[in-house]
């Protein structure tokens, strides 16, 4: 059945085929949180929504507790509501009897968390329409996959793990085949979800995956993305193995993309409006000024890009991972890729790694595109060959303090989210930038401890 309507639910509540309901809100690494509720309890408050504390939008992936303006004890360690959007009501198949709904968060008085993630998407795709188009978009995972627990894992203090296969299975069939007794339980209980799978393949790290989701409108696809994620982890805990979405799990590994394809339509979602036959490239003027305000502002975009101090790891590489303003055509060394024609045009931006939360991605993608249209950001020359070696192409921030530097300098961050959201957003990633530099890591142990 995948998603349903209030309607079905009630009917499957009444059959005794679904007995628990959870809402989930969506935080700032884009990982779900909420409540578990009794399904005939939800049906009560199916549309007012629930309350939760406000602090789950002010800690750290780790859960560590960040003192910021939004939540903390001087603000009481308030609650906020969130509501469920009836929309996304789906069954959650590889927990039984369960079903899902994805809310919007509010504060008490009724107004807009500003900073949830997804409250930040719908406020960009209202611009959009207020221009008269819409979006569709794509996102392509990678992930490695262990045969470890959470506690095995911690006992090895991450280091050593085996991983599901122990050789690079990049397109092999074969590995798939082995591995399938898991790996199609994750394609089928996705499918049953209602998140359109439209290929599995074997990555170059040992162990690594990569699963695309078939392309949606740009919400859609958003909440897509982060029940996927949350869904694979919980998927392989059920089948004792452990997934990580790093950017980087390891200095001797391949990184994990999290390549994210965007095109716009007009408000009926029936023309692609990047595609012209008859223009260069076959890219529309709104399409190169699209692609030409993603480019112009990615330095200004990195923090929600590449969020982690680890997500930049994977950006050193010279073999892939983009790391220069530039584009380029079926061009996989670039940061932004145009490929497809007819409805299928379509901009790919491969800056992000597979730790990023999509609603910030789709948020920037957007308010950069956006910008590009309303000033006519013309596209610069496109590249060929690679374009991570060539010196005269402006490079990317090159590690998160970089990146929050050329954030809170943004003018245009302001302007589309809000300067709420940029300060909560720096406030964040600065606490992270300040843990790291206060961790003495093994890098330094075996680089100095015997020789100083």
């Amino acid at each position: 059945m995948g998603k349903m309507k209030l309607e079905n639910l009630i009917e499957l509540v009444d059959n005794g085929q679904i007995e628990t309901v959870i809402i989930a809100g969506v935080d700032m690494q884009g990982r779900l949180f909420g409540k578990r509720v009794p399904a005939k309890q939800f049906l009560n408050f199916a549309e007012s929504g629930i309350h939760t504390c406000a602090l789950n939008y002010s800690w750290d992936i780790s859960l560590e507790f960040v003192d910021i303006d939004f939540c903390n004890w001087n603000t009481g360690m308030h609650d906020i509501r969130i509501e469920p959007d009836l929309s996304t009501l789906r069954l959650y198949p590889w927990s039984p009897k369960t079903a899902l709904v994805l809310t919007y968060s509010y504060n008490k008085d009724g107004s807009e968390v500003t900073i949830s993630p997804r409250n930040m998407l719908r406020k960009q795709i209202e611009k959009l329409e207020n221009m008269g188009m819409t979006a569709f978009a794509a996102s392509e995972y990678e992930f490695y996959v262990y045969k470890e627990s959470s506690e095995s894992a911690k006992e090895k203090d991450y280091k050593n793990l085996v991983p599901l296969s122990n050789y690079p299975i990049d397109y092999s069939l074969y590995r798939l085949t082995l591995d399938d007794w898991f790996l199609s339980k994750i394609t089928n209980y996705l499918e049953e979800a209602g998140i359109e799978i439209e290929s599995l393949k074997g990555e170059w790290g040992n162990g690594q995956i990569e699963l695309n989701v078939k392309y949606s409108e740009i919400l859609e696809m958003a909440d897509r993305s982060a029940i996927y994620k949350t869904g694979v982890k919980e998927i392989a805990a059920l089948n004792d193995l452990m997934v990580t979405f790093m950017a980087k799990p390891s200095s001797d590994t391949n990184g994990s993309s999290g390549h994210t394809h965007i095109s716009l339509w007009d408000k009926d979602g029936k023309r692609n409006l990047f595609y012209d036959a008859s223009k260069e490239f076959q890219l529309t003027e709104t399409g190169r000024y699209f692609l030409g305000g993603m480019i112009a502002l990615a330095p200004e975009m990195m923090l929600f890009y590449a969020p982690y101090i680890n997500s930049y790891k994977r950006l050193t590489s010279t073999e892939g991972a983009p790391n220069t303003q530039s584009w380029g055509l079926d061009n996989r060394s670039t940061s932004f890729r145009l490929d497809g024609e007819g409805k299928s045009c379509r901009i790919e931006n491969r800056i992000p790694g597979s730790d990023v939360n999509h609603y910030l991605v789709f948020s920037a993608m957007l308010a950069s595109g956006m910008h590009g249209i309303k000033n006519k950001i013309d596209i610069p020359e496109k590249v060929t060959g690679n374009a991570s070696i060539q010196e005269d192409l402006n490079k990317l921030p090159k590690n998160l303090m970089e990146a929050v530097e050329k954030f809170e300098n943004s003018d245009v961050a302001k302007e589309f989210f809000g300067e709420d959201v940029v300060k909560h957003y720096l406030t964040m990633a600065k606490f992270e930038i300040t843990e790291f530099l206060n961790y003495v890591t093994d890098w330094e142990k075996k680089k100095y401890f015997e020789f100083i």
